[in-house]
């Protein structure tokens, strides 16, 4: 049976959607198939992060957790004492159903447990609005009254997910379905949350919901710059875990750094997060590092960071992450879609362009320090853009209150996807 917090809370009265709407804080319900802790992933960061911010708005949050990825009692622990209410679902079982040979059908994955349990969470408390993380996991939004605003928290594109992967040269894992079956889902919610721009235009083809774009949400927490002298040697970091992408991005920038063996001699080269604990990770130049419980601790080392990404979907968070420590970032174009960039070293096409750049940067300590500088305006203006729409949908006379609840929260959070 799902369990709630042992949380204190305020007697309330019964549900009037008119009066929720004009108090100061709502009840807002939140499902998803992934735990929020801890945030070693980008998805984990993802759901931390978006409802640290609204409870910084004065709402409270029911969580539920489909039990989908497992739990164990630290994170179980962990959950309860950061919702004001927390319901676990049991894990039925490890198997991921796919009906048909090319594609899943939109609810191969849904537990009928999460409809029981949100439609008794609706029936206690004067829930105000409702999200779901992932449209597979959208199915109890068909059971909320209409008279609730309801929400879906893409995450990434699911359409035709397969292919894509493989065109990039990325061995396909995880759900994928068709275009029908995904607007299918979109459909259940009043407004789809796309977590980059591209995103947001492809479901705007395939569902009538309203679609706006919702990026990550990160605090502020630039680290003084490094000052480096020229032919000084650099500490350079690539944070990271062991997601089908990640591993093919470390694969090929590997590959790609020993046509550069001036640049391996000359510099040192670590590795951080999950993948670093492998042995294609320890077989490499990269001097490893393992899971890292502080990422500050990771940054604050570094003086230029990594992210070569090829392929893939959705919204790189490593990068806002680097950008949010205003570290000087190096990326490729794909690293940074989503994130509005006219800096040059954040568009390279290709990993061997990439190691030429960073040959480049290494040899100016100057442009180094600007694009550390620059990365710090990119993120701020990033992140206003997303406080925005926040607002929009969750009004609160905080309205400093996410920025606020990401600053004493930062040292929780860790994404290293």
């Amino acid at each position: 049976m799902p369990t709630r917090s042992d949380a204190v809370t305020r007697p309330l009265k019964p549900h009037n959607p008119n009066l929720i709407s004009h108090t100061s804080f709502m009840h807002i319900l939140v499902t998803s198939p992934i735990p929020s802790h801890p945030q070693d992933h980008g998805n984990r960061a993802r759901v931390f992060t978006l409802c640290k911010a609204l409870q910084a708005y004065g709402h409270q949050i029911h969580f539920v957790y489909s039990g989908f990825e497992g739990l164990t009692i630290a994170q179980e622990c962990a959950m309860r004492a950061t919702w004001d209410h927390t319901y676990i679902l049991p894990l039925k079982t490890k198997k991921r159903p796919q009906s048909k040979r090319s594609h899943h059908l939109l609810d191969d994955w849904y537990d009928n447990a999460m409809t029981d349990c949100t439609e008794a969470i609706m029936r206690k408390w004067p829930i105000g609005a409702c999200f779901a993380n992932y449209v597979w996991c959208s199915r109890w939004l068909e059971n909320v009254p209409s008279s609730i605003p309801t929400y879906i928290d893409t995450h990434d594109i699911f359409a035709e997910r397969h292919q894509a992967l493989k065109k990039d040269g990325i061995t396909p894992q995880w759900f994928s379905t068709t275009k029908a079956e995904e607007g299918k889902g979109l459909n259940r919610a009043t407004t789809v949350f796309a977590i980059q721009d591209l995103e947001a235009e492809a479901f705007k083809t395939r569902t009538h919901a309203n679609v706006e774009v919702l990026g990550h949400l990160a605090h502020e927490n630039f680290l003084a710059p490094t000052r480096i002298a020229k032919d000084t040697p650099l500490k350079i970091g690539f944070i990271g875990s062991t997601n089908m992408v990640n591993v093919r991005t470390f694969e090929l920038l590997v590959a790609a750094l020993q046509k550069h063996p001036d640049l391996i001699a000359k510099h040192r080269f670590f590795a951080a997060g999950s993948i670093s604990n492998k042995d294609f990770a320890r077989a490499s130049n990269f001097e490893c590092l393992g899971f890292v419980d502080d990422p500050k601790d990771f940054y604050q080392n570094m003086d230029i960071i990594l992210n070569p990404n090829i392929g893939g979907s959705g919204l790189k968070i490593k990068s806002i992450e680097a950008l949010a420590f205003g570290k000087p970032l190096i990326a490729t174009h794909d690293a940074m879609i989503g994130i509005p960039t006219t800096q040059h070293y954040h568009s390279f096409k290709t990993i061997d362009d990439f190691c030429a750049g960073l040959a480049e940067l290494c040899k100016s300590p100057d442009q180094i320090a600007r694009l550390g500088k620059e990365g710090q305006a990119i993120f701020l203006e990033y992140q206003q853009r997303q406080q925005n729409t926040l607002q929009k949908h969750f009004p609160s006379e905080n309205k400093g209150g996410a920025t606020q609840a990401l600053e004493t929260s930062a040292s929780e959070e860790h994404a290293d996807a």
